[in-house]
């Protein structure tokens, strides 16, 4: 397995640039050979990179972030995955090399910080926080894909606007459909944070005797869920779209790294029962 490993790790960043380079075509160049091979390539890329993560998971017995390449690893893997489904979702293509410029560059940055073994971590052996963390990674990806079609949304709506398109801006598909796209990365970050709270609930009930719910971070990531739930109601309702959905995708990540940065900085570190 170690060779399959050492195999897949240098691949999957050569399949990365491939694809970005497709996409790359498509988003240019508009070329409709790209919109041919690009995806497909792209999704069976994206299958591999979960094999390897499987197998990672399965060799070293724990959850595939004990060290820096690992963690690069699943970070690229996250924003794959979160733009598979906001291409579905927006049925739209020519995006991809955005967000697949950002999942190439960080799994090249993964073979090279690659180790022959990664630190043995115990609390990665452990289910429930394996899964509360792959959902907070997951969630925090989504959301900061979301902000970012969030603000292409906007940029776009004032080259509109002015009447005057940049060679990059130009590009872009329609308003309607950076607004799909970007709800559905919200759709995804809500359903990820949803997992993260519950797993996380679980495991803190099972392991602490502190009262951590009213542990600080706890309580504003729960506020964040409530604001990102509001969100897409009104999204659903109709009350909310366009321009709106774009500044709130925006707000909402300023709200997450206040949870990340300012609630470690100021209230407490991590969790304060931890």
């Amino acid at each position: 397995m170690d060779t399959a490993l050492r195999i897949a790790s240098v691949l999957l960043p050569l399949l990365y640039l491939l694809v970005t380079v497709g996409y790359g075509f498509l988003f240019f160049a508009k070329r409709p050979a790209a919109r041919k091979v690009a995806p497909p390539l792209f999704y069976a890329t994206l299958a591999l990179h979960l094999l390897y993560l499987v197998a990672l998971a399965v060799r070293w017995h724990q959850f595939p972030m004990a060290s820096v390449s690992q963690t690069l690893s699943a970070v690229a893997f996250a924003v794959a995955l979160v733009y598979a489904f906001v291409e579905w979702h927006g049925r739209e293509a020519s995006t991809g090399f955005l967000m697949l410029l950002v999942a190439s560059f960080l799994e090249t940055l993964s073979a090279l910080l690659r180790t022959p073994s990664p630190p043995d971590r115990e609390i990665f052996h452990n289910p429930l926080f394996a899964t509360h963390t792959g959902f907070a990674l997951l969630h925090s990806t989504a959301f900061m894909v979301a902000a970012t079609y969030g603000f292409l949304f906007l940029r776009l709506y004032h080259e509109i606007k002015r009447r005057r398109f940049s060679v990059f801006f130009g590009q872009l598909p329609p308003l309607e459909v950076l607004e799909r796209m970007t709800s559905g990365a919200l759709l995804v970050g809500f359903a990820a944070l949803t997992g993260t709270m519950i797993a996380g609930a679980v495991w803190a009930k099972q392991e602490f005797e502190e009262p951590w719910l009213r542990d600080p971070k706890i309580l504003m990531t729960f506020g964040i869920w409530l604001f990102y739930g509001v969100v897409l109601l009104l999204l659903r309702l109709r009350r909310l779209q366009g321009r709106q959905l774009a500044l709130a995708a925006l707000a909402g990540v300023v709200a997450i790294l206040f949870s990340l940065l300012g609630v470690n900085l100021f209230l407490t570190e991590v969790h304060g029962f931890l």
